[in-house]
């Protein structure tokens, strides 16, 4: 992480301006933030303004982490998915694990939205600027976040929700959505009956909801119906025609689809089943002993915070998660795209200095592109 800072170029400047930011934050945020449940048994972990991640901590009260958090002032606030019977034990393999919280992640960058090859960037030690194509050597990439960003995270948040309670059965009330603070969203499902399921048993989740293992043989063969018998399909099948029809305009039968798509009919299915695979990261919903990022908390990478959707169609995270202040602070910038952030659009910018509302200057300073001027 220090190599990463450094190479953000976060100075003493910088670090003093986002940690006295996130100081303000958590200081006016400490009796609403978010607990765990069940907060005695997990594993609380912080990164640290000076680059450092301490783990193995235990709190015993809700008190105890906020008392901990305000002294500490961290630049990230994780807290463990699993439950322990020793939280605190630096062994993960003594901690004697109890169970744990099933939670997906959705990362933008892994739906491949045509807004990031307009927005993303690699910035260079001589700050020339290149697009994604041009793959220079030896730079940085920066990542950007911008509303159509927020709307393909948020079409697979719908897709997952989808799949979680129509085909799994879980209870919409045990599902929580999050914007994570950056341009993914976070889904916490917190449901009893599914804490003892082991790596391999959400293993076997991923691959159902990305259909890692769908056959497009097995996936034909319910079309070999009647426009009646399509009716009676459900889960992957129903929705994989449901997209057949409404790209075809047909009912989808087998012998519809052969005559539309001139017997290419598997790549109809294998192009359908693109658009219905939910695109979740694996490895944090299999990985046991992860920390995941705590709601409420202030995210590294851009200052903002990790904020509910309650209303996944209605929430506007580039507004609602903003939580630094919006005093004025003044930086130098060496490039920036368009930003929409607080209900407001800033920039782009190219090598200029300029006051900006706080919150603004911690998205840039976060992202390695501006510096604070005193």
């Amino acid at each position: 992480m220090v190599e990463e800072m450094e190479e953000r170029g976060l100075g003493g400047e910088e670090i003093e301006f986002l940690r006295t930011s996130y100081r303000e934050y958590y200081y006016r945020a400490a009796s609403s933030m978010w607990i765990p449940r069940r907060l005695e048994a997990r594993e609380v972990g912080f990164l640290t303004f000076d680059g450092g991640h301490r783990r193995h901590l235990h709190f015993s009260s809700p008190g105890e982490l906020i008392a901990e958090i305000l002294r500490e002032i961290p630049w990230g606030v994780f807290y463990s998915v699993s439950l322990y019977e020793d939280p605190g034990n630096p062994e993960m393999e003594r901690k004697g694990w109890v169970g744990a919280d099933l939670v997906f992640d959705i990362d933008v960058k892994d739906l491949h939205p045509a807004c990031i090859e307009e927005h993303d960037f690699y910035l260079c030690n001589d700050g020339s600027v290149h697009r994604l194509a041009e793959r220079p050597m030896g730079c940085r990439r920066v990542d950007w976040v911008c509303p159509m960003c927020v709307d393909a995270g948020r079409k697979e948040v719908l897709k997952l929700l989808d799949v979680l309670q129509r085909d799994m059965g879980i209870r919409p009330d045990a599902i929580s959505v999050y914007f994570s603070g950056h341009r993914g969203f976070h889904v916490h499902v917190e449901d009893e009956n599914l804490m003892d399921m082991g790596r391999e048993a959400r293993a076997q989740i991923v691959d159902y909801l990305m259909l890692n293992s769908y056959n497009p043989g097995f996936l034909e063969g319910f079309l070999r119906t009647t426009e009646d018998g399509l009716e009676t399909l459900a889960g992957w099948p129903w929705r994989i025609a449901d997209v057949l029809r409404q790209r075809y305009g047909v009912p989808p039968t087998l012998r519809a689809l052969e005559a539309l798509t001139r017997g290419e009919v598997e790549a109809a299915i294998s192009s359908a089943v693109r658009d219905v695979a939910v695109h979740v990261d694996p490895q944090v919903t299999m990985d046991l002993s992860r920390i995941f990022r705590m709601p409420t908390s202030l995210n590294e990478k851009t200052g903002m915070m990790k904020q509910r959707c309650a209303d996944v169609m209605a929430c506007d995270p580039l507004k609602d998660a903003v939580a630094i202040g919006d005093y004025p602070i003044k930086v130098e910038i060496s490039y920036a795209p368009k930003l929409q952030i607080g209900g407001y659009t800033y920039g782009p910018y190219k090598r200029t200095a300029l006051k900006l509302p706080a919150f603004v200057a911690a998205f840039l300073v976060s992202k390695g592109v501006a510096k604070v001027i005193k």
